[in-house]
């Protein structure tokens, strides 16, 4: 066999390292190539992330400064709401003083950031804003406690109070309600434990006080209690008066506490009750007591607990019935009360 010469061999091997070298050349060029690309592409990139950045950021800009603008137009040319100071009910009356009652003004002088919490919920849970409810004794039943005012000319006589108006008209229907929570001979424990009316109308173990929450649906009510309950341990009257303001903010109805005329228990214990309950619980305090301190024989009949009344009628305004007779000067203040705690709630002004 005959053998091929060394130098031939030799140029093999030579043309097979130059056709590597040549495809490792030809390797590395591609592979430079394809990152020349990939940097440009991210290069590319990059600066379109940087002019949408750039373009968002002036856009907020431009949003923020438009909407400065719209807040300060605003600003000027709307007219700013009422300032309300929201302070509590009884600022005016040190709330661990109770002893300081009888110097307390006869109608609440402004409304706690409580009970502005506590009207805005009975917005919110179907109370209405044009109702308000007894919850007393006899001296909160129709048709001498405030019914005169469904009735017109033919019910009151206004006088100088005509700025009462239109609360008056805002709270029609309420003011002559047979209240289902306002009874003779009824103490607190009475109208906070169970009921005794023998209708279907109250649900068993419901007390009259829940019933007519539910019935009418208030967002203010009168509680005015304690002529009765004098001849009960006071520590049992200021367990239920409690539970009675509880069982009002539990349904988002305003309480307004009312003091009694009388002072049969001869100390002025229980209306000292009621001052602490309403500091407690920051509500507003209607002063009756106050109110009737003037009167002749403080507005009660002689050896009674029932106010003084004209015969003809309970609520003229206009002449001097109200410095005569205890149901006059309870009906206008009541009114006056109401008129206060519904302004005060609502941010209206209040009148002259």
């Amino acid at each position: 066999m005959k053998r091929q010469p060394k130098t031939t061999n030799r140029k093999l091997k030579l043309l097979w390292i130059a056709a590597v070298v040549l495809l490792i050349i030809l390797l590395l060029l591609i592979l430079m190539v394809s990152l020349a690309n990939g940097r440009h592409e991210r290069d590319l990139l990059t600066r379109i992330a940087n002019e949408q950045t750039q373009s968002a950021t002036a856009g907020m800009a431009t949003a923020t400064h438009t909407a400065f603008e719209s807040e300060v137009s605003v600003t000027e040319t709307e007219t700013p709401p009422p300032v309300v100071v929201l302070q509590p009910t009884m600022t005016l009356i040190p709330p661990l003083n109770p002893e300081d009652w009888q110097r307390w003004p006869i109608l609440p002088d402004r409304i706690s950031p409580e009970m502005l919490a506590v009207y805005q919920g009975g917005k919110e849970n179907g109370n209405r804003g044009n109702a308000f409810s007894k919850v007393g004794d006899s001296n909160s039943m129709m048709p001498s406690f405030l019914s005169c005012f469904d009735y017109g000319e033919v019910g009151y006589t206004i006088g100088e109070y005509t700025a009462l108006e239109e609360t008056i008209s805002h709270f029609q229907r309420s003011f002559s309600r047979n209240s289902r929570a306002a009874a003779n001979g009824i103490t607190a424990m009475g109208l906070d434990t169970y009921h005794w009316y023998e209708d279907d109308v109250c649900w068993p173990y419901e007390s009259a006080t829940s019933c007519e929450y539910r019935l009418w649906q208030p967002s203010i009510a009168f509680i005015a209690l304690g002529t009765n309950d004098a001849f009960m341990p006071i520590a049992d009257f200021e367990k239920h008066l409690r539970s009675l303001v509880q069982k009002s903010l539990d349904r988002f109805v305003v309480p307004i506490l009312v003091t009694k005329a009388d002072n049969i228990e001869e100390d002025g214990s229980f209306n000292r009750v009621i001052a602490q309950v309403a500091a407690d619980f920051q509500v507003p305090l209607m002063n009756l007591w106050r109110a009737m301190e003037s009167l002749p024989g403080h507005g009660l009949r002689e050896n009674d607990v029932h106010p003084t009344f004209n015969m003809q009628e309970l609520c003229n305004f206009s002449g001097d019935d109200l410095s005569r007779f205890g149901w006059t000067v309870r009906n206008l203040t009541s009114l006056q009360a109401l008129d206060r705690v519904w302004r005060l709630l609502n941010h209206l002004p209040l009148p002259d």
